[in-house]
């Protein structure tokens, strides 16, 4: 029941129903997990693939680089770039980041994280077919499949054998796992030395129907405070959020916008780098992709 509430309410954001918050005020709609539920998903990882004047500027951008503990990384079969928060990163791209295929500018793969051991196979309660549960000797998957197998978002749990050999610390079947556990100690302790703290939002671009499917998804994982903020459908789990644009004729979903959070207060700044635009005032940067 509860559940529907939520979805109807989607329903009437995407309709443009609902009336818009004021400017940079998110009023809360509803609500469906208690708070203990919304604590244990946050975000890892997520992915972008930029044009290669725009990636080729980042790599070299003085201002990324006083920004966040950043570098660009060969691994095997491909290379990125790499801005690390303190639990949490970006992963950037170009079309010939990878050694065996040409990428799409504007692919995505956003990748969150479990807090608790064995908890993602307790959700999908609704046995939605577009999300698959899935596991190998590492982790287990709870994954977002759209039209042609795109799968633009997954959530990652570690499992015994990944969390004892990456962490160095013991497993049981209930532990609660850090969000750090997932990446770099080293390298996340590093970026306390920069402006950026974490990734706190995530805009994206979507058509309606893929919309659907994506809001349901967040809902399963926690993400189901919904409100209208700036004329736009955020979806939050009330400390973090996903800021969702409708465009009829998008083929698959794309970042528009990263929210960052930062390490110390500033004066506003702008940065222009490629296509690419950075906005940094008071305690929050946003990085928005093609800008026209």
């Amino acid at each position: 029941m509860i559940r529907s509430l939520f979805f109807s309410l989607i329903i009437a954001l995407l309709t443009g129903s609902c009336s818009s918050s004021e400017k940079n005020e998110e009023k809360i709609l509803t609500t469906t997990n208690d708070d203990e539920n919304k604590k244990l998903i946050c975000f890892n990882h997520s992915l972008l693939v930029l044009d290669s004047v725009t990636y080729a500027e980042a790599i070299n951008s003085e201002f990324i680089s006083q920004f966040a503990f950043s570098h660009e990384k060969q691994l095997q079969g491909y290379k990125g770039f790499y801005l690390i928060g303190a639990t949490n990163y970006l992963e950037l791209f170009h079309p010939k980041s990878m050694d065996s295929e040409e990428l799409e500018i504007g692919e995505i793969r956003i990748c969150l994280a479990s807090l608790k051991a064995n908890y993602l196979n307790k959700l999908n309660t609704n046995k939605l077919r577009f999300i698959e549960y899935e596991s190998d000797d590492q982790f287990n998957y709870l994954s977002l499949m759209i039209k042609d197998s795109i799968n633009p978002i997954t959530t990652w749990e570690m499992r015994k054998n990944q969390y004892e050999s990456w962490t160095k610390k013991n497993y049981h079947d209930s532990v609660t796992f850090l969000p750090v556990d997932y990446n770099s100690a080293q390298e996340s302790d590093s970026s306390s030395n920069y402006l950026m703290n974490d990734i706190i939002g995530i805009g994206l671009s979507l058509n309606p129907n893929d919309s659907l499917k994506m809001v349901s998804y967040l809902g399963e994982i926690g993400f189901d405070s919904c409100s209208r903020v700036n004329g736009l459908t955020r979806i939050s789990n009330k400390d973090q959020f996903f800021e969702l644009d409708f465009i009829e004729d998008l083929t698959s979903p794309t970042i528009n916008r990263y929210f960052i959070r930062l390490n110390e207060s500033v004066e506003p700044i702008t940065e222009i780098i490629g296509n690419s635009r950075f906005e940094c005032d008071g305690n929050l940067a946003i990085w928005e992709f093609n800008r026209k």
